[in-house]
């Protein structure tokens, strides 16, 4: 899965990598992030692929009836498997209409370890920032006409040192280089057209055991520390 992600690139970095624009003060370092806090997070969407959006990530498809709806639903909808993206109602428009490159760099998983969860960080050579496979979606409550626009993280099977370390699901983000990113942006085509020739990358995935700050309930864990080795664990 991709619940827990980085991002801690300059601006100017990210400006220059993707060649796009972020405008604006929204950019901050997030050395720790939890979708489950429904964070905004920076995304290039196909339709506009030279300007940084700033989407909140957990989903509400464009259907749902009420609020209250839409604050369950997008807890459920942080993810969204590659698998089924043409099945599932909360995707299936969104996978062929909206579909976004999210950008990290690095995220985070847990082993099981004889029974124990231990955390660890994923990253490219170098922290080098990379993107995910994502899809967003339009809603507007009708009860007050505030607009939401959401994003849900595209994962597939894990592979290689992902699979080892996310030993029980098996999940991993789908992670875009630059043939499947100019695949998955391609607004003429849909995701079924596409499906079938979509590989994500895995092979430059690198990767250590972290401290266990990261889960703590009273520490602020949105600090560098949360990303250093854990010496005393190997891979």
């Amino acid at each position: 899965m991709c619940f827990n992600a980085s991002l801690t690139q300059t601006k100017a970095i990210l400006e220059k990598q993707f060649n796009a624009v972020i405008n604006g003060d929204e950019l901050r370092s997030v050395y720790f992030q939890s979708a489950f806090s429904l964070p905004y997070w920076p995304l290039l969407k196909a339709e506009d692929s030279k300007n940084f959006k700033f989407l909140q990530w957990g989903l509400i498809p464009y259907w749902i009836k009420n609020i209250v709806s839409a604050k369950q639903i997008r807890i459920k909808t942080l993810n969204a498997r590659f698998e089924t993206l043409s099945e599932k109602p909360s995707y299936r428009r969104p996978a062929d209409n909206n579909r976004c490159a999210v950008v990290v760099d690095g995220y985070f998983e847990w082993k099981d370890i004889n029974g124990k969860k231990q955390p660890y960080y994923l990253y490219m050579p170098g922290k080098k920032p990379f993107l995910l496979a994502g899809i967003w979606d339009t809603w507007i409550n009708k009860e007050n006409r505030d607009i939401f626009e959401t994003l849900s993280v595209v994962t597939t099977e894990a592979k290689g040192i992902a699979a080892e370390i996310h030993n029980t699901k098996r999940r991993m983000p789908f992670i875009l280089d630059d043939e499947s990113l100019d695949l998955w942006m391609d607004q003429d085509r849909s995701i079924k057209d596409i499906k079938g020739k979509l590989v994500p990358t895995w092979e430059d995935i690198q990767a250590h055991p972290v401290s266990k700050l990261l889960t703590s309930r009273t520490k602020n864990t949105n600090v560098p520390e949360v990303q250093e080795r854990n010496r005393d664990l190997l891979i």
